[in-house]
């Protein structure tokens, strides 16, 4: 069968050399010299014999290492099969459930099998040893700056509406305190504490914010306190999903410093430095379980057992390998005459020694895969192999909301998965790790036009930046490298709030998270939009047969609408020509009898450079009379 196209990896130096020689008539016919010593020819060879050792070395080169390479510099490694994870929350509305009927606390351990009611596949299990207490929250309340109190014990119960759990502000003094009660007479660790020893007393919060964040280990940006009987605890936290509870997770409360069994105590939660933005809570309640589906398989013998021949290799005995980017997927170990020995992964054993205790892995398929003698030592014959490894099924293990989960050593249904139980992927494969490189290709670059800094605040997640822009150097400005960016923070109910909500702390946040992605001497200032405060006062007639009220609700609602912050262009004045006209243009107004902005009859109000109208609604003063017609 003819080739349709040449296969240019078989060309050689000489064919190169006559396919550009062929070509010189049509694409240069004034050049006739051909011949080896003209200095086009000479170039001509040069290129030709480049070209010949770039194809040798793209036929040869192992393009997988080449290619796992490019993404290592992108930051992307070899993963294996991704667990779902996952919430359950004690169901309260089942009088049969254990957190309505236990009365002894229980230890539900790391290995515990956790399974949907209807489904027992696949198996789910805690990620950690935790303490389930049966008992009730008895009171929810922030404390807050200057003395004040709000109770959510009613709000949190019904889970919903989102309130604010530490104000507004959100600042360093403000507090969160959960006052709970056991039901187990013997307090919050039961008759035999030494059977708690290591056990984690979960406290689950769901927030507005879609989805569930990923576990990563707690710094200092929360502190939990216990206090019970006059006694003061600090608690370290082990673990916090909750990426400082501005997300929906769990906190993991290590309790051993706890002196004594309290029945009935307080858990404080603060933080040190304030928060980025005020956390915005659904539901905050104690013996929240997270699991995760998956398994982990420890000591699995290999049969039949070690050969003694080179290229010796075995495939795990479950599918479905899982770890994590940059963890080891496998351990081995192989009985020899001096007991078990530790063997390790490699990347290739063509490149080690004959006596190095190495094998290969093919994660896709859950091979391994021993040396010959000369690359690798060989494994001894009849040495049993031991293989210790963790498995999912993947995407088979999400779960749909509200479904009723049963808990190993837990009578009953636990409880139910508000959430989604989601996160289960198969293994990357090749086409999914070039799509990832090539998204952050994209989109994790440094950040050198406006557009890129704008786009890449507004892509922040948690921090709610609904707005932002650079603002332009002024021209006779000397260039000092400083680029200003104006960032507005949303606002979560539609309405404005008394105190401006872009805080130092929110700003430093934005700040913090973009300035590494910055080019070299160029300094990042986030900055707040200058809001230019808009008050009011406007005397209006009815059109005949309107109500008033009703006249007076919907210029308020057009006033909001024309001067929203998310459209309005920065440094643009608000004139009273134009307000005029939005008020003459609601339905049910017949005419402006006057018309007042900021106490003056002025023309204009002023907005500065980069900054915003700040409409004032409380302070506005909006006259409708009712028609004399």
């Amino acid at each position: 069968m003819k080739q349709l196209a040449p296969d240019l990896f078989e060309r050689r130096f000489s064919d190169l050399v006559e396919i550009g020689r062929a070509r010189l008539p049509a694409l240069a016919p004034e050049w006739t010299d051909h011949n080896a010593h003209d200095p086009g020819i000479t170039l001509m060879e040069l290129l030709a014999w480049v070209a010949e050792a770039e194809m040798y070395s793209l036929a040869r080169r192992p393009r997988r290492d080449e290619r796992l390479a490019y993404e290592a510099l992108l930051g992307i490694a070899p993963s294996g099969t991704r667990p779902a994870r996952g919430l359950i929350w004690p169901d309260h509305g089942d009088p049969q459930s254990p957190a309505a009927t236990y009365k002894r606390n229980v230890v539900i351990g790391k290995d515990a099998i956790v399974n949907v009611l209807t489904d027992e596949k696949p198996p789910f299990h805690p990620t950690h040893t935790l303490l389930f207490v049966p008992g009730r929250v008895q009171r929810l309340e922030a404390r807050l700056r200057g003395g004040r109190i709000v109770d959510y014990t009613a709000t949190n119960e019904r889970g919903g509406p989102a309130f604010l759990p530490f104000g507004e502000s959100a600042g360093r003094t403000d507090v969160l305190a959960m006052t709970f009660r056991c039901r187990d007479d013997a307090g919050l660790f039961g008759a035999r504490r030494q059977e708690a020893k290591g056990a984690l007393w979960p406290i689950g919060v769901r927030t507005d914010a879609s989805g569930i964040a990923e576990q990563h280990t707690c710094g200092a940006t929360i502190t939990a306190t216990l206090v019970a009987d006059g006694q003061r605890f600090p608690l370290r936290i082990v673990s916090d999903s909750t990426s400082g509870l501005l997300a929906t997770g769990v906190l993991l409360l290590d309790l051993e410093r706890v002196a004594g069994s309290p029945r009935e105590f307080t858990v404080e939660l603060r933080s040190p430095r304030g928060f980025a933005r005020p956390p915005r809570f659904l539901r905050i309640e104690p013996n929240v379980l997270p699991i995760e589906q998956g398994r982990f398989i420890a000591g699995e013998v290999q049969t039949p057992t070690a050969t003694g021949l080179p290229d010796w290799t075995f495939t795990l005995g479950v599918p479905g390998l899982q770890f994590a980017a940059g963890d080891e997927p496998l351990a081995i170990e192989i009985e020899e005459a001096s007991g078990l020995e530790p063997w390790k992964r490699c990347g290739r054993l063509s490149d080690r020694g004959p006596d190095e205790r190495v094998f290969e892995l093919d994660t896709a398929k859950g091979s391994v895969l021993f040396g010959n003698g000369v690359n690798g030592r060989v494994p001894p014959a009849g040495g049993h192999v031991l293989a210790s490894y963790g498995v999912s099924a993947g995407e088979e293990g999400d779960v749909a909301r509200n479904r009723r989960w049963r808990v190993t050593g837990v009578d009953g249904a636990y409880g139910i998965n508000l959430d989604p139980i989601a996160g289960g992927a198969a293994p990357p494969g090749p086409i999914d790790r070039r799509r990832e490189a090539r998204r952050r290709a994209r989109d994790e670059h440094a950040l050198v036009s406006a557009q890129d800094i704008v786009a890449a605040a507004k892509a922040l997640p948690l921090l709610d930046v609904m707005r932002a822009w650079v603002l332009p150097a002024a021209g006779n400005a000397p260039r000092t490298g400083v680029v200003t960016l104006v960032a507005m923070r949303a606002r979560p109910n539609g309405n404005e709030p008394a105190r401006i909500p872009e805080t130092p702390r929110w700003r430093e946040s934005v700040r913090r998270r973009l300035a590494p992605r910055m080019p070299l001497g160029t300094r990042l200032v986030v900055a707040a939009p200058r809001y230019a405060g808009i008050v009011i006062a406007a005397t209006v007639s009815a059109a005949s047969g309107r109500d008033p009220q009703t006249v007076k609700a919907a210029i308020e609602r057009a006033l909001k609408t024309r001067l929203t912050l998310l459209e309005w262009k920065p440094g643009v004045a608000v004139t009273r020509r134009d307000v005029a006209a939005w008020l003459r243009s609601v339905e049910g107004v017949d005419n402006v009898a006057a018309l007042r902005l900021n106490g003056s009859d002025e023309g204009e109000v002023a907005v500065p450079r980069g900054g915003l109208p700040r409409l004032d609604l409380a302070r506005s003063a909006i006259d409708v009379r009712r028609s004399t017609s």
